[in-house]
């Protein structure tokens, strides 16, 4: 089915071109130097199997390939390598350089000290990154201290403009009841 050079109808990679795909079988390879038959791995246990190098030791060592073609494939398993250790070192980078931006601006911290069900009546609190954690605690204190006063006054509000709608002056005296 393939030809000798035939890895751009097979896959991108160029390993392609020293062995044949089995058909039916994506995985499975047939070597073009020894004739051997894998049915499983795929390409990356065919390279091992060219390299002698199998980080697994399940992949029979090719007694045939040419040093050369053995060199080129051991290049090309060392420089994949290579680039994925750079993407991912890249990736860390990055992930760390967004940590550092987001971390110097405010960290997310949850109030864990409240058991209630509800999960919107659970505060969140924003911290600079450099609080002490005794100031979080006296930070913490404080937008209780306020969310109840606000609360409180919320609520006389509430009383005060009820009564007043049934006639009664912020004093607390029915208007029937007060001198003229």
């Amino acid at each position: 089915m393939a030809s000798e050079g035939g890895s751009a109808m097979l896959g991108r990679d160029p390993a392609w071109k020293y062995c044949s795909p089995i058909e039916g079988n994506r995985n499975g390879t047939i070597c073009n130097f020894c004739g051997l038959v894998m049915k499983s791995g795929g390409i990356t246990r065919f390279k091992s199997h060219l390299t002698h190098k199998d980080p697994h030791n399940n992949t029979k060592k090719c007694p045939r390939v040419p040093p050369e073609v053995k060199e080129e494939i051991r290049l090309l398993v060392h420089d994949k390598q290579k680039a994925k250790t750079k993407k991912n070192a890249d990736i860390e980078d990055i992930r760390s350089q967004l940590r550092g931006t987001m971390g110097t601006h405010h960290t997310h911290l949850v109030n864990e000290d409240d058991d209630d069900e509800d999960a919107e009546d659970e505060d969140v609190y924003m911290y600079p990154t450099d609080m002490h954690p005794d100031e979080r605690d006296a930070y913490r204190s404080a937008v209780r201290a306020l969310k109840a006063s606000n609360w409180e006054r919320e609520q006389h509000e509430n009383i005060v403009g009820s009564k007043r709608k049934l006639g009664e002056s912020s004093t607390g005296i029915p208007s029937t009841m007060r001198k003229s």
